[in-house]
């Protein structure tokens, strides 16, 4: 019963010793149990089918070789896992690019174990995360996005109120009739625009401007 209530997580970078030591550290945790893939998984579909991922861990690029080689798309793998952008900071691209392709969080290889693990939850939960140690120059200005700082548009207010009430993406993109990747851009945006990083940050703001009440 303990190992049916963990979190699955898929570790996927084209260095061995990278994926046994992010394994190791997932491993020692009570909450997440590290998966891999084997000489037995034929490619990347085969692996999702046999491990049934919560999160998967992978380095973008690595991650589009494997995709290329399965008939499988990143809009597919997104509606069996929740990803996330495991970046070496040289080759990061702008947040906002990985937001729009379907990537749930990008943090940098530099981040600490801590971080790595609370990101990795948070995500399960239905959160995006943002590297904050991320270099100010892979970072697109918000006003280059099409949008005034601190004003959400409609949309990104009623997924913003949605998150709040604890929803999950998915509940959340079949409620209002869009897609959940499209769900997860305006979230993202919104929390963008008013500097918010948990679901606690997105519920007191909420409280604090009457759509929840304390």
């Amino acid at each position: 019963m303990e190992n049916a209530r963990k979190i699955r997580v898929l570790v996927l970078d084209d260095n061995p010793v990278l994926v046994d030591g992010l394994s190791f550290v997932i491993n020692s945790t009570r909450q997440l149990t590290a998966l891999v893939m084997t000489q037995r998984d034929q490619n990347l579909n085969d692996a999702v089918k046999r491990l049934a991922p919560d999160v998967i861990v992978a380095e973008p690029r690595f991650l589009e070789r494997l995709l290329r080689n399965s008939d499988m798309t990143l809009l597919h793998l997104q509606s069996k896992a929740r990803i996330i952008a495991y970046c070496d900071t040289r080759d990061a691209q702008p947040s906002e690019i990985y937001i729009a392709k379907g990537y749930c969080a990008i943090l940098t290889k530099t981040v600490a174990s801590a971080r790595l693990l609370g990101a990795i939850k948070s995500v399960n939960a239905g959160d995006v995360i943002i590297d904050a140690a991320l270099p100010p120059q892979y970072e697109t200005p918000v006003l280059k996005m099409g949008f005034e700082p601190n004003r959400l548009s409609s949309k990104e207010e009623l997924v913003l109120r949605h998150v709040a009430l604890g929803k999950a993406m998915k509940e959340i993109a079949a409620d209002i009739q869009l897609s959940a990747k499209t769900v997860e851009t305006y979230k993202y945006r919104a929390i963008k625009k008013l500097d918010l990083r948990t679901r606690s940050d997105i519920v007191t703001y909420a409280i604090s401007v009457g759509w929840l009440q304390h």
